[in-house]
């Protein structure tokens, strides 16, 4: 659209035909209420009274996630807000949707092949940033990982992200609002782009206290870092065996 987007493409970063994944960088001194009706003009009682960075975001995203569903076939409509602001996706469809300082990405994936998803990117935290909210964060479980490491800004962003992509996938499933302490990273594989994960407490029926789950994550040269949690419809939900 004009000067508003660029580096507008798809990605496979997580190699799993099943995903479709589009990201874009934006503008938003380019941001203009024209770009509305060339995606869709049901979006403008979304975005109507905010100001000119949140629809720069939310066009960003929904952008985004309109090109990613384009493999899928599905007719093409507004992406909506659901309950707990989450998107609301056609029918067949799992999804995430996320967007950090001039970049946004999403993904998509016919919901036979994944139970859920969830997909966050985050600018690389600084140092200021994380000594105020490591706390919150990051638990005791999971201080060695920030301890043993040379970039504790990459590990803590890591953290942070991939505790957000599990909320985005666990919210639609669990229907309640969980915090940073509902899951300990344990181990984060460099060389893979993998993370594990433990569920520290019950939530819902499909994520048990002591249920063990992996992610993915790239970390751009953009000084970003992109994580997500997939599950597949067949994957059984595993007891952790510490």
């Amino acid at each position: 659209m004009d000067k508003f987007f660029s580096n507008a493409n798809p990605v496979s970063w997580f190699a799993n035909p099943a995903l479709s994944v589009f990201q874009a960088d934006f503008h938003a001194d380019h941001y203009s209420d024209a770009l509305i009706p060339r995606l869709n003009a049901g979006y403008e009682t979304f975005i109507q009274n905010a100001v000119v960075k949140r629809k720069s975001e939310f066009i960003a995203g929904r952008y985004c996630a309109h090109q990613s569903l384009a493999p899928w076939e599905v007719p093409d409509g507004i992406i909506g807000i659901g309950e707990g602001r989450s998107p609301v996706w056609p029918a067949g469809i799992v999804g995430s949707i996320s967007h950090c300082h001039a970049y946004a990405l999403a993904v998509t994936a016919r919901s036979d092949d994944l139970f859920a998803i969830g997909l966050d990117v985050e600018d690389v935290v600084s140092e200021e940033t994380r000594n105020n909210i490591q706390k919150a964060v990051v638990n005791q479980n999971e201080m060695f990982l920030l301890t043993g490491s040379p970039r504790p800004d990459i590990v803590f962003t890591l953290i942070f992200s991939m505790k957000e992509s599990f909320f985005k996938a666990a919210y639609p499933h669990v229907k309640f609002y969980f915090d940073f302490p509902a899951i300990s990273l344990t181990h984060i594989d460099w060389g893979q782009g993998t993370v594990l994960f433990e569920v520290n407490q019950q939530l819902g029926t499909h994520f048990g206290a002591g249920s063990v789950f992996s992610g993915q994550f790239k970390v751009l040269e953009n000084k970003k870092v992109v994580t997500l949690f997939q599950i597949e419809n067949r994957e059984t939900y595993s007891k952790a065996t510490m």
